[in-house]
């Protein structure tokens, strides 16, 4: 009887310490889960409501005074909606340029013969790794009406300190946005759909028409959105070519007004708010859209993708892809190039000379920026990528309540222009310790390009079976070990490629930075822009072009060394 006792008594006993271990696992992970979403839901909501406050507060960020009603007087402005107006049109004409581009780019590169489709691809993507920001740098010499080398070399009355010359600096930079979800799209379609067009009769313009662009459209409407967001915020193009020109956008308004001695902050937080609103609209206005229709092209049967023959029109085709890379990678930086050995701005080939690299490499300032972009980059990207694998851990395979909203209030930044993101940053945090020092920027990055690496990392949990994290669940290893044994060197690949994303990103970042930067935090674009606004032309040429050296570099060094795909958030 003792001994049967002992046995029935024994599985008991030895169930104890597992279910305190259970207990403390899944306190853990609760722990983790609901640190994640109140820290995301902070740093999203915590500024946003601050820039409502400040419209409906006297006085500055840290020192408002009592409710007021006064900033909505800008509402009655006529020139605040001319802003709104030609923000709006910026936005919308850039995002049609580029997808005029981009769309064909996609096409050729996916579903035609065209010879060398691999370096096409390269081509379209570079703009995506150079910046609209040192794009706007090198048009000012290309396309300066007065002594610009287009119209001094070739003649082409081209005036690039206009509204025209905005969109068309950034219709050709973003129109890798467009190639990306558009070339993802037409590699993932079924090709029976328009083998059945050409079957009924319709030739292939029709078949493009009717059949490829309308299946494809959910994708091409999310790139136009994102791009549309873009460019409402498009702070360096706008500043760079519009100053001069006296053009202002509400993205350069919001600067300016922020600037002002003494700084008009309730303007500025209004006209922040506007684009935020405008930016919501339009992404609303999508969504409604794409609702009620239905665009499933991939299904449980497997397909292959044809190749439509190009015939004679193949080098045509091609030159047309190369007239891109020329018109948008190489031309702008042979332009830097050849600035940055000269003494002046000049369109001849002489008064060459080193000393705009002397000036940079000798001067402390300079450097200090340089190393400061470095440290920031990395570290921000490290932890902006290691918190947004949780959160998309959160929403991917958690079942705890409000995961949804959590979903959505990531996405909010998508729609949050960076330079207001930086307004929200600076009423949010100004009174705070860490104001002032480079933390803020890490912080002001991490907000706003948290959609990236929610997205992108989603993607990849999707992609990776739950019977995988149960199976080391049965084996007792604890939810903390299963993420990190398990969890995450399966998303290795998707962890390296989001790392260099946001990273590329955030050591290009001009918008957000160039209200919260400071003596002691100035960043490395940040630099080059007052450069510009000293009028070097020549140093800042020479900056200019060592940041697109850098961040080419760095991205070769991930693709053709470390086999790292660097744009996996929008394939």
């Amino acid at each position: 009887m003792a001994l049967a006792g002992q046995s029935a008594h024994a599985p008991a006993a030895g169930r104890r310490p597992r279910l305190r271990t259970l207990a403390f696992d899944g306190s853990v992970q609760t722990f983790v889960t609901v640190t994640a979403i109140i820290l995301a839901l902070w740093l999203v909501l915590y500024p946003l409501g601050w820039l409502i406050w400040g419209v409906l507060h006297q006085g500055a960020p840290g020192a408002a005074g009592d409710w007021t009603a006064e900033n909505l007087r800008v509402l009655l402005d006529p020139d605040y909606w001319r802003l709104v107006g030609r923000s709006i049109f910026v936005a919308v004409a850039a995002t049609l340029f580029a997808t005029i581009i981009g769309v064909p780019l996609a096409w050729v590169t996916v579903k035609t013969d065209m010879p060398a489709r691999r370096l096409v691809e390269i081509a379209a993507l570079l703009p995506f790794f150079t910046s609209t920001f040192i794009g706007a740098l090198a048009w000012i010499f290309l396309g300066n009406p007065t002594n610009g080398l287009l119209k001094l070399w070739l003649g082409l009355p081209v005036n690039v300190y206009s509204l025209g010359g905005i969109v068309w600096v950034t219709g050709l930079y973003m129109a890798p946005y467009i190639y990306l979800f558009t070339s993802a799209a037409l590699r993932n379609m079924d090709t029976s759909y328009e083998e059945a067009s050409f079957v009924a009769g319709a030739g292939l313009f029709r078949t493009l028409t009717r059949v490829t662009l309308p299946l494809v459209f959910p994708a091409l409407m999310s790139g136009m959105s994102l791009v549309l967001v873009i460019s409402l915020d498009i702070f360096g193009v706008a500043a760079i070519l519009g100053f001069p020109a006296r053009i202002s956008v509400l993205a350069t308004d919001v600067f300016v007004n922020a600037s002002l001695v003494p700084p008009a902050f309730g303007k500025a937080t209004v006209e922040g708010l506007s684009l935020i609103a405008i930016a919501a609209m339009l992404l609303f206005l999508q969504n409604r859209y794409l609702r009620k229709r239905s665009y499933t092209v991939v299904s449980g049967r497997g397909f292959r993708v044809r190749h439509y023959s190009l015939g004679r029109w193949s080098p045509l085709v091609l030159a047309f892809c190369m007239l891109y890379l020329l018109i948008a990678v190489i031309l702008p930086l042979l332009v830097l190039i050849k600035n940055s050995f000269q003494v002046y701005p000049t369109p001849y080939f002489r008064a060459f000379t080193l000393a705009n690299w002397t000036a940079f490499i000798h001067n402390e300032e300079v450097v200090g920026a340089l190393v400061r972009s470095f440290y920031l980059s990395i570290f921000g990207a490290t932890l902006t990528v290691l918190f947004t694998a949780v959160v998309a851990y959160v929403i991917h395979r958690s079942r705890i309540p409000g995961r949804g909203l959590l979903e959505y209030v990531t996405s909010i930044p998508v729609g949050t222009p960076g330079i207001v993101m930086g307004l929200g940053i600076m009423w949010a945090y100004i009174t705070w310790p860490l104001w002032g020092t480079v933390w803020i920027l890490v912080l002001a990055y991490m907000t706003l390009f948290m959609p990236y690496g929610v997205r992108a990392l989603g993607a990849a949990f999707v992609q990776i079976h739950a019977e995988l994290e149960e199976s080391s669940r049965v084996h007792r290893a604890s939810w903390f070990m299963t993420f990190r044994r398990v969890v995450l060197p399966l998303l290795r690949s998707g962890i390296s490629s989001t790392w260099i994303l946001l990273f590329i990103i955030f050591i290009r970042e001009i918008s957000t930075a160039v209200l919260l930067s400071s003596v002691n935090t100035q960043v490395f674009p940040v630099l080059i822009f007052q450069e510009w606004t000293a009028g070097n032309f020549n140093v800042m040429s020479a900056g200019a072009l060592l940041l697109s050296v850098i961040i080419l570099a760095v991205v070769a060094l991930f693709r053709w060394i470390f086999k790292v795909d660097v744009v996996p958030a929008y394939r």
